[in-house]
């Protein structure tokens, strides 16, 4: 029986450019690649009047139905072109004040496989004084998300995967494991090459037994002292990574809770970055 498998994309109605849109159609493309999977696009806009020009009339309840209808017009225009490459395409368009958790909820109740959306630039001010889209995404999300920062999706030739030195803790030992199996099964189904960084802050690690530890040749980890953001984006941009794979970890006690270098990574980089939810048990 097919493994459902549903792409959820998070349009941005404050833009022309859907570039989470077009990287989300090439994710759909290359599931269903895999004849065991049943692959749907899920494309969803959740609008206010913040977001939105709101259409004028003396009727709030009207011009907000009238409102999402053009909206809803405009996201059946983008679905056009998935639907006819043959995508079994869902729109869905939601009004909601607080379109932050709004979104978290409307992944969950979709079940969702895989969330794509754009990454917003924000400073390490913004980031810090107020809750972003991002920030609130990476937090709750259940499912692995996709950041993209530029449309026109190009293959993905080098992935780079960011795991925690001398973890010292069974959370951080299950969440190298699993990203790092995560990030050998997403290479080989896309004929990448892999390559994985860690930063520490003393005591220089034992380069060999990183790569042993790693299942890689030598040449393909790298190890630098500095702060885990600083050190995860250098060896993206010596890399040219086409993608960075780092697990955002919580304790099973409180799932969602997030993990600081996964934040703080985000306007570090200029490459698309893979977040895998790791919950301790």
């Amino acid at each position: 029986m097919p493994v459902k498998t549903r792409v959820f994309v998070v349009l941005d109605p404050t833009c022309m450019e859907q570039a989470a849109l077009e990287w989300g159609e090439q994710v759909v493309r290359e599931f269903s690649l895999r004849p065991d999977r049943e692959v749907v696009l899920h494309i969803y806009c959740c609008i206010n009047p913040d977001s939105v020009a709101v259409v004028q009339s003396n009727n709030a309840a009207h011009a907000q139905a009238v409102t999402e209808k053009r909206v809803r017009g405009w996201v059946d225009r983008l679905a056009s072109l998935p639907r006819a490459e043959g995508m079994d395409v869902i729109t869905e368009v939601e009004w909601h004040d607080d379109w932050r958790k709004a979104i978290v909820v409307a992944v969950e109740r979709a079940e969702s496989t895989i969330v794509v959306k754009n990454m917003t630039q924000h400073s390490r001010f913004v980031r810090a004084v107020r809750e972003t889209s991002d920030w609130t995404l990476i937090r709750n999300c259940p499912c692995p998300m996709l950041l993209v920062k530029t449309g026109n999706p190009t293959r993905i030739k080098k992935v780079l995967v960011a795991v925690k030195h001398s973890p010292g803790d069974d959370i951080y030992e299950k969440a190298n494991d699993d990203i790092l199996a995560a990030a050998r099964s997403i290479t080989t189904d896309l004929g990448a090459t892999l390559h994985v960084v860690t930063a520490y802050t003393g005591g220089h690690p034992d380069r060999q037994r990183f790569a042993d530890r790693c299942g890689l040749e030598r040449s393909q980890v790298s190890a630098a002292i500095g702060a885990p953001e600083k050190v995860i984006a250098e060896a993206a941009a010596r890399q040219e990574s086409d993608l960075l794979i780092i697990a955002r970890v919580a304790h099973a006690d409180s799932p969602k809770s997030l993990g600081s270098t996964a934040r703080k990574v985000l306007d570090e980089i200029n490459t698309e970055v893979l977040i895998l939810p790791v919950v301790s048990r």
